[in-house]
């Protein structure tokens, strides 16, 4: 009678406890559930945070009990507040290369973001001046870290020379000597003009220019519409002709038009069997003729317009072929 009487107090004191379906707290401010849980008579228990990309700061990530259970007044309900999207650390990008920075941006999980540039005397070329977010601050995940490349330093301006009617070589010298640089060089045929001089050239005379200025010069040749690369003028081929066996020295003349008028390169007595060496600038169209005791031996042409499809290199066209023949790039150590 005693168990009887005691098991049906207890089921009468449970049944009289209000029951509350539990609401939808995932998403919601922590402020707001606290307020929402205490006006049920619950007790709202945090078991912990975690990160959650789509769940903001301080707001419920989960539950327990879940959303539509049946729950007592006076009972815990556990739930979990969110710390919000994970942030990284952002590197430091500052006076590293360009191509460097975006390694490092995407090794770090950021995405590159407005790039812009400007001239620094202090910063070299192509590398980072300042960045947004700053170094060593947090930003979230897969956000844009934005970016100030240095032009490298700002460059001195002024006037365009005037090199109209120069031959090549000397213009490229002036051009060269005003730490300008020449972006592309055009054939064109006058029949008025020496062959090799500068027929016209952009930026005209007088216009304000700097050492970014691409600057292109057309130059009489035979024929019209040709191309040639501006680096050929820093570079020199060497021609080598082998004077054949004998017994007794040979005179030995060589003329060139490299310079403009007609001159003597050698003039001069030569033992059988040795070589003549003549370096000839790769950028010029140059005539040399050979002579050997008076007698004229062969004529070679160098034509700067004129592309190897294989190699790239120079073609020398000549009357015979050339028995050594081999270009020589800026650095390589001459004999």
């Amino acid at each position: 009678m005693a168990g009887t009487i005691a098991y049906y107090s207890v089921r009468v004191f449970t049944q009289s406890a209000d029951e509350i379906i539990l609401p939808e707290l995932t998403g919601k401010n922590i402020i707001y559930v606290l307020e929402t849980l205490t006006s049920m008579g619950l007790n709202a228990k945090l078991h912990g945070t975690l990160y959650d990309d789509k769940i903001p700061r301080h707001n419920v990530i989960s539950q327990d009990p879940k959303p539509g259970a049946t729950i007592k007044k006076g009972r815990d309900v556990i739930i979990y507040i969110s710390k919000g999207p994970k942030e990284n650390s952002v590197p430091d990008l500052r006076q590293i290369p360009f191509k460097q920075a975006l390694i490092l941006l995407e090794k770090n999980e950021f995405k590159k973001g407005y790039v812009s540039f400007t001239y620094s005397s202090k910063t070299p070329k192509d590398y980072i001046i300042e960045q947004y977010p700053v170094p060593f601050s947090f930003a979230l995940k897969e956000s844009f870290c934005h970016l100030l490349v240095s032009r490298g330093a700002n460059p001195i301006g002024m006037v365009m020379p005037d090199i109209k009617g120069l031959r090549l070589e000397k213009a490229a010298a002036i051009i060269k000597n005003h730490n300008l640089h020449i972006s592309e060089i055009i054939s064109k045929k006058d029949l008025n003009k020496d062959k090799g001089t500068i027929l016209s050239f952009t930026p005209h005379y007088g216009s304000y220019v700097t050492g970014d200025t691409p600057i292109t010069l057309v130059v009489n040749s035979p024929e019209n519409n040709k191309i040639m690369d501006p680096d050929k003028l820093s570079r020199v081929i060497l021609v080598t002709y082998s004077l054949g066996p004998g017994f007794l020295k040979q005179h030995v003349k060589v003329e060139t038009d490299m310079f403009g008028p007609i001159i003597d390169l050698y003039n001069e007595y030569m033992k059988p069997g040795e070589d003549i060496n003549i370096l000839v600038p790769s950028g010029i169209h140059t005539e040399i003729n050979i002579f050997i005791d008076h007698r004229f031996e062969k004529t070679i042409i160098i034509d700067p317009w004129k592309e190897d499809n294989n190699t790239g290199d120079m073609n020398l066209w000549e009357s015979l072929p050339l028995q050594f023949y081999q270009p020589i790039l800026p650095g390589s150590v001459k004999n």
